[in-house]
């Protein structure tokens, strides 16, 4: 059975970027019981976090086609990477950079939140696990 990380208080975040990695730190308040758990996507081509209010609790974060988050955000990607370079794998046209994606065996994951903090990541993978981290 996979970790679930609904209504789980993100108490931190940390962007490894050599490693393209983007790690979600997570914890389960519930009745006295305590769990943590850690997200970490891997692979990571772009993401966005907004609206972080320091006490953000996840709804649910949904695997959806890295085609689809390019397709809502294009003239977003297109002026990042006029302006930055943002994102890295942008191109000249959307079939290019579907093409890229694909080969890069990409996949697209929404982060919806239930108080605070949204956004999307465009990653290799995403893995739920117990967080095993002295606090």
């Amino acid at each position: 059975m996979e970790k679930s990380v609904h209504d789980n208080f993100i108490v931190g975040y940390e962007v490894q970027c050599e490693r393209r990695e983007v790690r979600l730190f997570t914890e389960y308040r519930d009745g006295g019981k305590l769990e943590r758990t850690v997200v970490v996507f891997s692979g990571v081509e772009a993401y966005t976090f907004r609206y972080d209010c320091m006490g953000n609790i996840i709804f649910d974060i949904e695997e959806v086609s890295a085609e689809s988050i390019v397709s809502a955000r294009q003239a977003e990607f297109a002026e990042g990477h006029r302006l930055s370079g943002w994102p890295r794998f942008w191109r000249d046209s959307l079939d290019e950079v579907y093409k890229y994606l694909r080969e890069q065996e990409t996949r697209g994951f929404e982060l919806s939140s239930s108080y605070g903090m949204d956004g999307w990541v465009i990653a290799r993978s995403m893995e739920i696990r117990e967080d095993d981290r002295v606090a």
